[in-house]
């Protein structure tokens, strides 16, 4: 137990490290290209990133979340599994390019058949080193992952700064992003080979159990995906490309301090929560004191972001953004429920009950679009609104079909854990 707590401590403080690096990194690319791009060139970025974002769900396959659950794997099942990504994200990536002239009719805009193609090129080299990055993940191994991170987030800045300067527009965040998965997927794949090895093995029947957890993840993450980002979805066919793109910044924005604060946790706590899946009393306890640090955090984060909205859109995209601080304020409601639920993720992974996850994903996508659509037919801040009013609705329906199935947590305790150290 000492050496889970040690290896727990060490991840926190790398993925603490690296997350915070490659957040602010992230935020200081917006802040510098908003000033040199069109609101309309983000509201193309958010499109195609929509799309990227969903095809990347398959790309996956769940294998991530299934290696982290499964204990003992042979180095043959590893074999198997990586060569088997490989060959899927290649027929994936020829499914995208098939389906690309389809999402740019549906949104009439003819750019998208060449850049969600080219973006699309990361399905091939994420497949590279992403069961590496997964190995090491499991061992609650950070150091590595977090410094190949944060070169390739550097270099990926000072790049989009350059075409930035040079006006490639839309252009600067595809390219820089492309980098970006390039560079770390290729230190993942170096430096995994050269820990790791790796076999010129496959066998699908070593890959089925891995399957059949990842099925279900694929699903429920899919599901989720829509739930998450069907406000873009829907933005960019009933608004124009300058209102998509200024909602697009004001959602990137908000969603910044989540972004830093859950994964420094949620990386740690999957393979770590792992550890306690047959002993249900611990599991509660280390998720309700999980649940606790997410909210304190969070909520006070977010209640300051509300409070200085105006003052922030001003330091990080200019006084020309300056209408885009109702969005913000708003957002950040939105944003506080989606943060105290993000730990269920970790639990999921955990316990292996993808299916659940799946299931309470399906619910929520009959509930999101009929507020999103109604908010639409009112106005863009109307679409914040309603996103809030809805997560507001699913938050006890989401304790009592995960929460107390999967650790046995009544409403008051998960209650309290959360508006506790809300209260300190």
């Amino acid at each position: 137990m000492n050496e889970i707590k040690k290896s727990v401590v060490s991840g926190i403080k790398w993925t603490s490290l690296g997350t915070i690096i490659i957040a602010v990194v992230a935020i200081l690319k917006l802040s510098i290209l908003a000033r040199f791009l069109d609101k309309a060139d983000f509201g193309l970025m958010a499109l195609v990133t929509f799309v990227m974002g969903f095809m990347n769900l398959f790309n996956d396959m769940g294998l991530t979340s299934a290696i982290l659950h499964k204990q003992n794997i042979t180095d043959k099942q590893y074999a198997s599994l990586y060569w088997l990504n490989i060959g899927f994200s290649i027929i994936l990536y020829i499914l995208l390019c098939g389906l690309t002239p389809l999402v740019s009719l549906f949104y009439e805009e003819s750019q998208l058949n060449i850049l969600i193609p080219l973006l699309g090129l990361n399905l091939l080299i994420s497949a590279i080193g992403r069961i590496f990055k997964t190995i090491e993940s499991k061992h609650l191994k950070f150091k590595a992952i977090t410094i190949f991170e944060i070169i390739a987030a550097v270099i990926s800045l000072c790049f989009a700064i350059y075409l930035a300067i040079n006006d490639y527009g839309v252009y600067t965040l595809v390219y820089s992003a492309l980098l970006q998965y390039s560079l770390q997927n290729l230190m993942y794949f170096i430096y995994g080979l050269k820990k790791y090895g790796l076999l010129l093995h496959f066998n699908y029947k070593e890959t089925e159990p891995f399957l059949k957890i990842g099925i279900y993840q694929v699903g429920g993450q899919v599901v989720n995906y829509f739930n998450r980002d069907l406000d873009i979805l829907i933005i960019g066919k009933f608004f124009s490309q300058d209102i998509l793109g200024g909602y697009s910044l004001a959602k990137q924005l908000v969603s910044r301090p989540a972004q830093i604060i859950n994964p420094i946790l949620s990386k740690v706590a999957s393979p770590a929560l792992a550890k306690f899946q047959n002993k249900k009393e611990e599991l509660k306890k280390n998720y309700l004191r999980l649940v606790s640090i997410v909210a304190k955090v969070n909520i006070l984060v977010y209640s300051i972001t509300i409070l200085a909205a105006k003052y922030i859109v001003q330091i990080f995209y200019g006084n020309d953004f300056e209408s885009l601080t109702s969005l913000v304020q708003i957002l950040s409601i939105y944003m506080i429920f989606r943060a105290i639920g993000n730990p269920i993720g970790s639990l999921i992974v955990a316990t292996g009950k993808t299916s659940l996850e799946f299931y309470w994903n399906c619910l929520t996508l009959l509930i999101l679009p009929i507020f999103i659509y109604s908010g639409s037919n009112l106005g863009i801040n109307e679409v914040a609104w309603a996103l809030s009013m809805a997560m507001l609705l699913l938050f006890y329906p989401s304790w009592k079909l995960l929460v107390h199935k999967m650790t046995g947590a009544t409403f008051k305790e998960y209650l309290w854990a959360i508006v506790k150290p809300a209260l300190k």
